[in-house]
């Protein structure tokens, strides 16, 4: 297996649904007492799912942005990541899945066809699909950027939205989750998530930057050396790292003081503050580990010496109960 082959199976290995719910959740993160996502919604007894639900439980609200303006009560929502194919048979699937999910109800007509949206997400536009659309005299309009209507095919209305199109500020979140994504949009997202206090709403950060991260590194590393940005990463996880930030701090000023009974008190909390800080360094790098976090990443967004990420790493997977 050549070199390229490899990087795109490992591409096409990675959870771009879990990335795109977090996404989802964040560009939604407003409305959430207002709506109810579900993730691979069943449709039958059999396994067909939706990839998401978003239902509407205060019909009377408006989210007021680029793919939730036009959100009736139950809207489907089908994800296709950068390397799935969207044709035709592909959209009369998701319109099959809409027609069954309209004919579960608990009674006839329960959910009505009018109560009913259906949304597609692609990175790039399905030029191909559209052109066979409008030769078969379905129109296809433009409501917002990125976001197109077909109208003609069946009554429930149907939205494509091509990601790298949005131009929403409010949905960075989907818009960094593609190859190549605008630097602009990263950092955007990188400072609006830092300010996030939200526990889900962090984690949904995470599995977003887990796969952005990972299949734009030459993008990430043009903005590790910037430090607002390392301190915005930090400030993400800030919470996590709390408590072994005060750990490591605690644990280097007794070491410390406990040197400066030999060397004088004031050299010995002089040092044991420097040794908690490299505590403290460690004590991050080891949560960012855990978490899944590459050296590679870490280096990149905090600017730690790779050799002391490779250490902290080699202490871990040999030593994974050493604190």
């Amino acid at each position: 297996m050549s070199k390229d082959q490899k990087e795109n199976a490992d591409k096409l290995r990675l959870d771009w649904h879990s990335g795109f719910e977090g996404s989802l959740q964040l560009s939604l993160r407003k409305y959430a007492s207002d709506i109810e996502i579900e993730r691979e919604h069943t449709l039958s007894k059999e396994p067909l799912r939706i990839d998401f639900l978003v239902v509407k439980k205060n019909t009377g609200v408006v989210i007021d942005n680029s793919i939730g303006r036009d959100f009736r009560t139950y809207n489907l929502i089908e994800y296709k990541n950068p390397n799935d194919e969207l044709n035709i048979d592909v959209l009369w699937k998701v319109i099959g899945y809409a027609g069954l999910f309209k004919s579960f109800g608990n009674k006839v007509d329960e959910i009505k066809a009018e109560e009913i949206t259906i949304s597609i997400y692609r990175a790039r536009k399905p030029v191909k699909l559209f052109e066979q659309l409008e030769e078969k005299g379905y129109i296809v309009s433009v409501l917002y950027p990125g976001v197109y209507q077909i109208s003609g095919m069946v009554c429930i209305p149907i939205n494509i939205i091509v990601i790298k199109e949005l131009d929403d500020q409010e949905l960075n979140a989907i818009k960094i989750l593609t190859y190549n994504p605008d630097e602009a949009d990263i950092r955007a997202f990188l400072l609006e998530a830092s300010k996030y206090k939200n526990p889900g709403d962090k984690r949904s950060a995470d599995a977003v930057l887990q796969i952005s991260a990972n299949v734009n590194r030459k993008l990430f590393e043009r903005i590790r050396g910037d430090r607002k940005m390392c301190e915005a990463l930090r400030e993400l996880m800030a919470e996590d790292l709390k408590d072994a930030e005060k750990k490591g701090i605690g644990k280097g000023i007794e070491q410390g003081i406990e040197q400066g009974i030999e060397q004088g008190i004031e050299q010995g909390i002089e040092q044991g503050i420097e040794q908690g800080i490299d505590l403290r360094d460690r004590e991050k790098i080891t949560n960012m580990l855990n978490k899944g976090k590459t050296p590679n990443e870490i280096v990149e967004f905090c600017d730690y010496p790779m050799e002391l990420v490779l250490e902290v790493q080699d202490k871990l997977v040999n030593n994974p109960k050493a604190d």
